[in-house]
């Protein structure tokens, strides 16, 4: 693991929420004035092809990455852009009952406005 690639797990794995290439990127510069914009989108796509991350794509905006790898669904408020982690045990059994075949992944994004936005 090179020095860029663990200054970039370090990032998203402390950060409270789900962070943006862009965002994850200049974070690293700031630790590590060094690093190109390459690198980083180099390695998180390496990261996440490794399943060491997860990658959101999000219709109104940049992707954003995860930290969590465990099924979990995500709510996303269309107003502000919040997007925060929620549980939904039980559903991978259910979602292969109805297909009738294991599933070998899946991403849930439930759209809604935050009580902030409403």
């Amino acid at each position: 693991m090179t020095r860029q690639r663990a200054l970039i797990a370090k990032i998203i794995h402390s950060s409270p929420c789900h962070m943006t290439a862009s965002e994850i990127y200049a974070q690293a510069r700031r630790e590590l004035p060094s690093v190109a914009r390459g690198t980083v989108y180099r390695n998180l796509k390496l990261m996440e092809d490794a399943g060491e991350i997860a990658r959101l794509e999000l219709p109104d905006g940049p992707d954003r990455y995860d930290r969590a790898t465990a099924p979990h669904g995500h709510l996303y408020c269309v107003g502000c852009g919040a997007l925060r982690d929620i549980p939904v045990a039980a559903l991978e059994p259910r979602l292969e009952a109805a297909v009738g075949a294991p599933v070998l992944g899946y991403q849930l994004t439930v759209y809604y406005r935050c009580p902030a936005c409403r």
